[in-house]
């Protein structure tokens, strides 16, 4: 019996948290513009993660693996799924993070 692999997520480093907040509103935007009325699909999801770096705030972005083409206009890459821990809902459903 074969194990399917997992599909890839996609994850976007956007560097230091204060530049941060422009490319994060573009993504909630273009989001947005995916699933007007706000009516997306459970698996389509998108995360933010704040890490302290010493004095500085280091954000990521995670998009779930249905969200592909908009992660690949914003120059994300494949990554593996994101641990649970620090994650922050940016758009779509949070249950995306269990599918």
């Amino acid at each position: 019996m074969s194990v399917e692999p997992e599909p890839f997520w996609y994850c976007l480093a956007l560097g230091d948290g204060l530049l941060a907040t422009v490319p994060l509103s573009d993504i909630e935007e273009a989001f947005g513009q995916l699933y007007p009325r706000g009516e997306a699909p459970p698996d389509a999801a998108v995360f933010s993660r704040h890490r302290l770096d010493g004095l500085q705030c280091e954000v990521t972005v995670f998009f779930s693996p249905s969200l592909a083409d908009l992660a690949r206009r914003f120059k994300a890459h494949p990554c593996a799924r994101p641990r649970t821990r620090d994650l922050e809902l940016l758009a779509g459903s949070a249950g995306a993070l269990q599918l």
